[in-house]
């Protein structure tokens, strides 16, 4: 039996771009990036850019110096090149201040922030922060995952504010997923202290959140979401209520 073998670049563009999408996408734009024109170009196309998981980065190897290494062509070589592209990022602690930074990011409207503690958490969501300030119309999904060891009357403080900062500053979120990984952490505070039927979008039709009690639970379906049709809540106190509310 003859053996031939054939240069990728040989191939047409069609036959190539077949190849790449058996791979993983980061993987793909991490090796072929950059390497001659051709490959740059087709893989700078929409299907391996529209979305970049970073947090991958992190749970596939244990060598730190590799991740970093990683991390850093990303930030300064990849990312850059690519984010008039990007429509969705998933970031975890080790990425999210330096790739937030780096574009305008014109398509960007889905988010997730996977492990993040509080602190970093209230430094992205604030009045001052230009996440917020850049994004706030944009995004329309967001997914905080909040991954704190800490307890006490400041950490509910923060647990609140940030939550309602999302709440009211994102006025076009559609899906709003906020989640605790630890169960065990102290109640936010009553939510009916910071929110009012006019001070947050009616756009969301998909909310999973946590909340103090049962009427923070009821002020949040006492219709103004009129568009929601998915509710995912962990209520920490259940107790009798007296409120009214208008039942749809």
């Amino acid at each position: 039996m003859n053996h031939s073998t054939v240069n990728i670049l040989a191939l047409c563009d069609e036959m190539v771009l077949a190849i790449l999408n058996k791979l993983n996408n980061m993987d793909v734009l991490y090796s072929l990036i950059g390497v001659n024109k051709k490959l740059d170009s087709l893989v700078r196309d929409i299907t391996f850019t529209q979305s970049i998981d970073l947090v991958t980065i992190s749970s596939n190897e244990h060598n730190d110096s590799r991740n970093k290494s990683i991390l850093d062509r990303f930030c300064f070589d990849i990312i850059p090149r690519i984010q008039q592209n990007i429509e969705s990022l998933i970031l975890d602690p080790l990425s999210i201040d330096r790739v937030l930074c780096i574009g305008n990011y014109s398509k960007l409207h889905k988010v997730a922030l996977v492990n993040v503690q509080f602190e970093i958490a209230s430094r992205i969501f604030n009045n001052e922060s230009s996440f917020v300030h850049n994004f706030k119309h944009q995004i329309l999904d967001l997914t905080v995952t909040i991954n704190e060891d800490r307890a006490g009357e400041h950490i509910c403080k923060v647990f609140t504010n940030v939550f309602t900062t999302i709440f009211i500053m994102f006025t076009n979120l559609i899906y709003l997923d906020f989640r605790l990984i630890n169960d065990c952490l102290s109640s936010p505070r009553s939510l009916n202290n910071f929110l009012s039927p006019t001070s947050y979008s009616s756009n969301i039709v998909h909310l999973n959140v946590r909340v103090y009690n049962f009427n923070d639970c009821l002020s949040l379906l006492d219709g103004d979401l009129s568009q929601l049709h998915t509710f995912i809540v962990q209520v920490d106190t259940i107790y009798n209520t007296s409120m009214i509310i208008n039942n749809m």
